[in-house]
């Protein structure tokens, strides 16, 4: 809480100062227009001033000329002496220009325009009247010749009235515009001090914000330096999580010593290199990488648990955690992303779920046990049950034959019902997963001549099993698991097929493979049928009212794949049924060596 105030009376401190400085530089800025205005002013003001003045020096210049001309005038008639004559013209030409400047300068006046064209004309008057007393041949018809000069006094006094005049004017004016020169004088002066004052509050009030800032943005740098290298050593610390960030593209900035320990990257090795390095190569081509990035962008964060792969190319099971990063436009800069190791968490589920399947199977199997050997132990009991009953009717030796037929009967039909629940102890033994493999050295042609000898009185009429062996006879593979194949294997043959019927039955040994092959020609089995045969409790659609459980075929193909071999079917709807089995077996002469 202390934190966000501070922040937020900082921040209101900087709304403040911001209008303080709006308003200082606004008044300076008015300020400045108005010294300009007043610069201008002065100016103007300055240059009536300097013309009131020149004229005022042009009318005492012009006084004392329009004086000198007439004096000038009377010498040279009396003296009649050349120098005389040429200053005479030097007066007149310089009072002309001084009368035409003059004329100049005042003709705008509304004021003094009347008195100085009554001069302007005047001083014309004096300037001819001179010259021609100098010229008597060229006066002029209008102009009388006065030899003792007393028309040009009187003109000279007139010039002289007027320019009194003109003078008096134009001294007025003189002292109403200094008066006005010097006030604006006095108030830019006071505006250029009053801008200059507030320039200079501006710049030290900038200088002093400045040093306030930057020592605000060292303290904030050292708490942000400090925070930074706490959040190091925490993330530092965490050896189980990789914690790191990317840019908006995916491309890694940061790497931390839990990244290591996961990934197994450094970080120079990892900065720089794109997300998809985590990923198996099917997942980058599918896009996922870019993909992932696109969710969390458009959620905010994404997690999701799928395989990560390490430096070392070995994958493990992840839980990934990608959080967005926004700017102040809500435009994404980049992510955080959080990786976790979840292979003991990911082998615990998957080891709890095949645990939780398989009791399902033990249950699936004990179930359709009670439902099938309520089926199946029928017939069997019935028989045992009936043949018990009409023994009871043969007790003379004369109906010894008749017994012992019930007597068979009974024995094959209990022999029937241990063949079944021999075959579900042994699912129940591989499904547990208490079926070991327990190898030796045995005579392989001698356990085939058994098993086939052993079926000779089960044969249909007019059946028989031929046999072959080739190759060596001892093989060193679990008896016990082999004997169990090849009676199923004979058993089904002999079961779906007719009578009259032949079985090939042959046993093979080439260095270490081994080949069992039964081959009949019952009735067969359908294309589609063969896709789910090794399945449990399963039985083709063509067997029709023939006994059996379902199981036979898929205990023979696990006890193959236990001993690391594989099975082989080819089979055709009433032509019969070939089943193939290959094991690599270790040759028993190299282990009696």
């Amino acid at each position: 809480m202390r934190s966000t105030n501070g922040l937020g009376n900082y921040s209101a401190f900087l709304r403040a100062l911001v209008i303080l400085y709006i308003v200082l530089i606004g008044g300076l800025i008015a300020l400045r227009i108005l010294f300009n205005h007043h610069s201008n002013a002065l100016k103007k003001s300055f240059a009536l001033v300097t013309e009131t003045r020149t004229i005022i020096e042009g009318i005492d210049s012009m006084y004392l000329l329009s004086k000198n001309l007439v004096w000038e005038s009377r010498n040279f008639t009396l003296t009649k002496d050349s120098n005389t004559y040429y200053i005479h013209n030097s007066i007149r030409d310089s009072l002309q220009k001084k009368a035409d400047r003059l004329w100049a300068l005042i003709k705008g006046d509304t004021g003094l325009v009347a008195n100085a064209k009554s001069f302007h004309q005047q001083i014309i008057q004096l300037v001819l009247l001179t010259s021609n007393s100098l010229h008597p041949a060229k006066t002029s018809v209008n102009i009388l010749r006065e030899p003792d000069g007393k028309q040009s006094l009187a003109l000279n006094n007139a010039i002289t009235q007027k320019l009194q005049l003109i003078k008096a004017q134009q001294t007025r004016l003189l002292t109403a515009r200094r008066a006005s020169f010097l006030k604006t004088v006095e108030i830019t002066g006071r505006i250029f001090v009053l801008s200059n004052i507030l320039m200079l509050i501006i710049l030290l009030g900038s200088f002093l914000l400045i040093f306030y800032h930057f020592r605000r943005r060292q303290k904030t740098e050292r708490k942000l330096f400090e925070s930074e290298n706490r959040f190091r050593t925490l993330i530092n610390s965490t050896k189980d999580l990789a914690i790191f960030m990317v840019d908006k593209d995916g491309i890694i900035l940061s790497w931390y010593e839990g990244g290591h320990n996961i990934e197994g990257y450094t970080a120079e090795e990892i900065i720089g290199k794109h997300i998809s390095i985590f990923y198996l190569p099917e997942a980058v081509a599918e896009g996922a990488p870019e993909r992932n990035l696109q969710l969390a962008a458009e959620q905010g964060t994404l997690e999701i648990q799928d395989w990560r792969v390490r430096k070392d190319g070995s994958a493990f099971w992840a839980d990934v955690l990608i959080t967005a990063i926004y700017d102040d436009n809500g435009n994404v800069k980049g992510f955080t992303k959080v990786i976790r190791d979840f292979s003991l968490q990911k082998k615990a589920e998957d080891e709890s779920r095949k645990a939780l399947q398989k009791e399902k199977e033990l249950n699936e199997i004990k179930s359709n046990f009670v439902s099938m050997a309520s089926h199946e132990f029928r017939t069997p009991l019935s028989t045992i049950l009936s043949s018990v009953s009409l023994m009871e009717f043969y007790k003379t030796t004369e109906t010894q034959d008749k017994r012992d037929k019930h007597i068979t009967r009974i024995n094959s039909a209990v022999n029937e019902m241990v063949a079944i629940l021999e075959e579900f102890l042994s699912l129940e033994k591989i499904e547990e997963g208490k079926a070991p493999v327990k190898n030796e050295i045995f005579n392989l042609r001698q356990l085939a001549e058994h098993i086939r000898l052993k079926f000779s009185t089960d044969l249909k009429t007019g059946q028989f099993i031929a046999y072959v062996h080739e190759g060596c006879e001892d093989i060193y593979l679990d008896k016990g698991y082999l004997n169990h194949i090849l009676t199923n294997l004979l058993s089904n043959a002999i079961k779906y097929s007719a009578q009259d019927s032949f079985i090939y039955f042959s046993t093979l040994v080439e260095g270490s493979t081994i080949t069992l092959n039964v081959k009949d020609n019952g009735i067969g089995i359908s294309d589609e049928d063969q896709k789910h045969l090794f399945e449990r409790f399963f039985r083709a659609s063509n067997t029709g009212s023939i006994k059996g459980t379902g199981l036979g075929l898929h205990i023979v193909k696990r006890y193959v794949e236990l001993l690391g071999g594989t099975i082989y079917v080819k089979s055709a709807i009433n032509e019969g049924t070939e089943f193939t089995v290959i094991f690599q077996a270790t040759n028993p002469t190299i282990l009696t060596r």
